[in-house]
Protein backbone atom coordinates (compact mmCIF):
# COMPACT_ATOMS: atom_id res chain seq x y z
CA UNK A 1 0.00 0.00 0.00
CA UNK A 2 2.78 2.32 1.08
CA UNK A 3 4.27 1.59 -2.71
CA UNK A 4 1.59 1.91 -4.31
CA UNK A 5 1.11 5.52 -2.45
CA UNK A 6 4.44 6.49 -3.02
CA UNK A 7 4.19 5.53 -7.02
CA UNK A 8 1.02 8.08 -7.00
CA UNK A 9 2.73 10.97 -5.10
CA UNK A 10 5.75 10.77 -7.65
CA UNK A 11 3.03 10.91 -11.06
CA UNK A 12 1.35 13.59 -9.26
CA UNK A 13 4.95 15.59 -8.56
CA UNK A 14 6.22 14.60 -12.44
CA UNK A 15 2.66 16.03 -13.81
CA UNK A 16 3.20 18.96 -11.94
CA UNK A 17 6.87 19.73 -12.39
CA UNK A 18 5.63 19.05 -16.39
CA UNK A 19 3.05 21.51 -15.92
CA UNK A 20 5.66 23.97 -14.41
CA UNK A 21 7.84 23.41 -17.09
CA UNK A 22 5.64 23.63 -19.96
CA UNK A 23 4.46 26.59 -18.61
CA UNK A 24 7.86 28.03 -18.18
CA UNK A 25 8.81 26.81 -21.74
CA UNK A 26 5.54 28.70 -23.26
CA UNK A 27 6.53 32.01 -21.56
CA UNK A 28 9.74 31.75 -22.51
CA UNK A 29 8.57 31.15 -26.58
CA UNK A 30 6.24 33.97 -26.10
CA UNK A 31 8.49 36.40 -25.47
CA UNK A 32 11.41 35.16 -27.47
CA UNK A 33 8.51 35.53 -30.26
CA UNK A 34 7.50 38.80 -28.90
CA UNK A 35 11.37 39.89 -29.02
CA UNK A 36 11.29 38.52 -33.39
CA UNK A 37 8.06 40.59 -34.23
CA UNK A 38 9.34 43.63 -32.82
CA UNK A 39 13.51 43.17 -34.40
CA UNK A 40 11.43 42.61 -37.74
CA UNK A 41 9.09 45.66 -37.50
CA UNK A 42 11.93 47.83 -36.55
CA UNK A 43 14.00 46.47 -39.79
CA UNK A 44 11.01 47.16 -41.64
CA UNK A 45 11.05 50.70 -40.69
CA UNK A 46 14.97 51.14 -40.90
CA UNK A 47 15.20 52.14 -44.48
CA UNK A 48 12.15 54.77 -44.29
CA UNK A 49 14.00 56.06 -40.57
CA UNK A 50 17.29 56.33 -42.61
CA UNK A 51 16.30 57.93 -45.54
CA UNK A 52 13.02 59.61 -45.17
CA UNK A 53 10.83 60.43 -48.54
CA UNK A 54 10.33 63.86 -49.26
CA UNK A 55 7.16 65.56 -48.29
CA UNK A 56 5.97 66.83 -52.21
CA UNK A 57 2.30 68.55 -52.56
CA UNK A 58 0.17 67.38 -55.18
CA UNK A 59 1.04 68.45 -58.70
CA UNK A 60 -1.01 71.50 -59.83
CA UNK A 61 -2.87 70.89 -62.85
CA UNK A 62 -2.53 72.97 -65.66
CA UNK A 63 -5.15 75.65 -66.42
CA UNK A 64 -7.11 75.51 -69.18
CA UNK A 65 -5.71 78.48 -71.46
CA UNK A 66 -9.16 79.80 -71.45
CA UNK A 67 -9.19 80.23 -67.98
CA UNK A 68 -5.30 81.95 -67.64
CA UNK A 69 -5.60 85.58 -67.00
CA UNK A 70 -3.70 86.17 -70.74
CA UNK A 71 -7.12 85.28 -72.39
CA UNK A 72 -8.97 88.26 -70.61
CA UNK A 73 -5.85 90.86 -71.93
CA UNK A 74 -6.00 89.30 -75.49
CA UNK A 75 -9.93 89.63 -75.65
CA UNK A 76 -9.39 93.28 -74.75
CA UNK A 77 -6.11 93.77 -76.38
CA UNK A 78 -8.33 92.78 -79.78
CA UNK A 79 -11.19 94.93 -78.73
CA UNK A 80 -8.77 97.56 -78.46
CA UNK A 81 -6.82 96.74 -81.97
CA UNK A 82 -10.20 96.84 -83.84
CA UNK A 83 -11.42 100.17 -82.71
CA UNK A 84 -8.02 101.81 -83.06
CA UNK A 85 -7.74 100.57 -86.64
CA UNK A 86 -11.51 101.60 -87.76
CA UNK A 87 -10.83 104.82 -86.06
CA UNK A 88 -7.49 105.38 -88.13
CA UNK A 89 -9.25 104.37 -91.15
CA UNK A 90 -12.09 106.45 -91.40
CA UNK A 91 -11.81 109.80 -92.94
CA UNK A 92 -11.03 112.64 -90.98
CA UNK A 93 -14.26 114.43 -89.65
CA UNK A 94 -17.35 113.13 -89.19
CA UNK A 95 -16.65 109.52 -90.48
CA UNK A 96 -13.75 109.32 -87.44
CA UNK A 97 -16.34 110.55 -84.91
CA UNK A 98 -18.91 108.03 -85.98
CA UNK A 99 -16.32 104.95 -85.80
CA UNK A 100 -15.03 106.47 -82.48
CA UNK A 101 -18.58 106.30 -81.32
CA UNK A 102 -19.00 102.94 -83.25
CA UNK A 103 -15.88 101.65 -80.51
CA UNK A 104 -17.27 103.66 -77.74
CA UNK A 105 -20.83 101.53 -77.87
CA UNK A 106 -18.74 97.82 -78.45
CA UNK A 107 -16.72 99.05 -75.19
CA UNK A 108 -20.32 99.44 -73.69
CA UNK A 109 -22.46 96.71 -75.19
CA UNK A 110 -19.09 94.20 -74.44
CA UNK A 111 -19.51 95.05 -70.62
CA UNK A 112 -23.71 94.70 -70.62
CA UNK A 113 -23.50 91.24 -72.46
CA UNK A 114 -21.27 90.36 -69.32
CA UNK A 115 -23.91 91.04 -67.18
CA UNK A 116 -26.52 89.72 -68.91
CA UNK A 117 -24.67 86.20 -68.94
CA UNK A 118 -24.21 86.42 -65.02
CA UNK A 119 -27.92 87.30 -64.64
CA UNK A 120 -28.95 84.58 -67.28
CA UNK A 121 -27.36 82.08 -65.27
CA UNK A 122 -28.02 83.19 -61.56
CA UNK A 123 -28.86 80.31 -59.43
CA UNK A 124 -27.04 78.08 -61.73
CA UNK A 125 -24.19 79.89 -63.84
CA UNK A 126 -20.97 78.10 -63.82
CA UNK A 127 -17.80 79.77 -61.88
CA UNK A 128 -17.35 83.31 -63.32
CA UNK A 129 -14.01 82.72 -64.77
CA UNK A 130 -15.69 80.15 -66.68
CA UNK A 131 -17.85 83.19 -68.11
CA UNK A 132 -15.42 85.62 -68.27
CA UNK A 133 -12.74 83.39 -70.33
CA UNK A 134 -15.56 82.50 -72.62
CA UNK A 135 -16.55 86.29 -73.34
CA UNK A 136 -12.88 87.15 -74.00
CA UNK A 137 -12.54 84.38 -76.24
CA UNK A 138 -15.65 86.38 -77.88
CA UNK A 139 -13.43 89.42 -77.94
CA UNK A 140 -10.97 88.52 -80.17
CA UNK A 141 -13.40 88.86 -82.99
CA UNK A 142 -13.61 92.67 -82.91
CA UNK A 143 -9.69 93.22 -83.77
CA UNK A 144 -11.13 92.60 -87.59
CA UNK A 145 -14.19 95.32 -86.85
CA UNK A 146 -12.66 97.99 -88.61
CA UNK A 147 -15.63 99.03 -90.56
CA UNK A 148 -19.48 99.22 -89.86
CA UNK A 149 -19.65 95.60 -92.33
CA UNK A 150 -17.15 94.17 -90.37
CA UNK A 151 -18.35 95.14 -86.91
CA UNK A 152 -21.71 93.20 -87.27
CA UNK A 153 -20.08 90.31 -88.83
CA UNK A 154 -17.36 90.74 -85.51
CA UNK A 155 -20.55 90.91 -83.34
CA UNK A 156 -22.17 87.22 -84.89
CA UNK A 157 -18.84 85.77 -84.54
CA UNK A 158 -17.63 86.92 -81.23
CA UNK A 159 -21.70 85.17 -80.26
CA UNK A 160 -20.38 81.80 -81.80
CA UNK A 161 -16.76 82.11 -80.39
CA UNK A 162 -18.01 82.58 -76.82
CA UNK A 163 -20.73 79.72 -77.07
CA UNK A 164 -17.51 78.17 -77.91
CA UNK A 165 -15.35 78.94 -75.72
CA UNK A 166 -18.71 78.01 -72.66
CA UNK A 167 -18.89 74.37 -73.98
CA UNK A 168 -15.23 73.97 -74.35
CA UNK A 169 -14.89 75.14 -70.58
CA UNK A 170 -17.37 71.84 -69.37
CA UNK A 171 -20.80 73.96 -69.58
CA UNK A 172 -23.32 71.88 -71.16
CA UNK A 173 -24.46 72.76 -75.32
CA UNK A 174 -27.95 74.21 -73.99
CA UNK A 175 -27.29 76.06 -71.46
CA UNK A 176 -24.12 77.88 -73.28
CA UNK A 177 -26.44 78.28 -76.26
CA UNK A 178 -29.62 80.45 -73.74
CA UNK A 179 -27.06 82.41 -72.24
CA UNK A 180 -25.38 83.33 -75.37
CA UNK A 181 -29.07 83.90 -76.95
CA UNK A 182 -30.19 86.00 -74.25
CA UNK A 183 -26.95 87.77 -73.79
CA UNK A 184 -26.77 88.51 -77.88
CA UNK A 185 -30.45 88.73 -78.34
CA UNK A 186 -31.42 91.75 -75.63
CA UNK A 187 -28.86 93.81 -77.26
CA UNK A 188 -30.30 92.40 -80.96
CA UNK A 189 -33.51 93.81 -79.69
CA UNK A 190 -32.58 96.90 -77.73
CA UNK A 191 -30.47 98.14 -81.07
CA UNK A 192 -33.11 97.43 -83.40
CA UNK A 193 -35.84 99.25 -81.17
CA UNK A 194 -33.49 102.58 -81.17
CA UNK A 195 -32.90 102.47 -84.79
CA UNK A 196 -36.69 102.19 -85.45
CA UNK A 197 -37.52 104.61 -82.56
CA UNK A 198 -34.99 107.17 -84.16
CA UNK A 199 -36.20 106.76 -87.68
CA UNK A 200 -39.40 107.15 -86.78
CA UNK A 201 -38.89 110.34 -85.24
CA UNK A 202 -36.56 111.40 -88.00
CA UNK A 203 -40.02 110.64 -90.45
CA UNK A 204 -42.12 111.99 -88.07
CA UNK A 205 -39.98 115.81 -88.15
CA UNK A 206 -39.46 115.56 -92.05
CA UNK A 207 -43.01 115.40 -92.16
CA UNK A 208 -43.65 118.36 -90.35
CA UNK A 209 -40.98 120.18 -91.78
Amino acid sequence: MESGAHMVARRTDTQTATRVWWGFFSQLFEMWRSLVTQARDALLRLPSRLFPAEKTSPPELPLPWLLRPGIVWLGDAALALGIGVGIALAAPGQSRYLAAWAGAQAVLWAIVRWFLMRAARRGTAPDGSILLGASSLGLLAYAAAVTPELRVLAWVVSAGLTWLGLVRLGDRTREAGRTVAIAWGAQALVVAASWIARNGVLAWLASRG
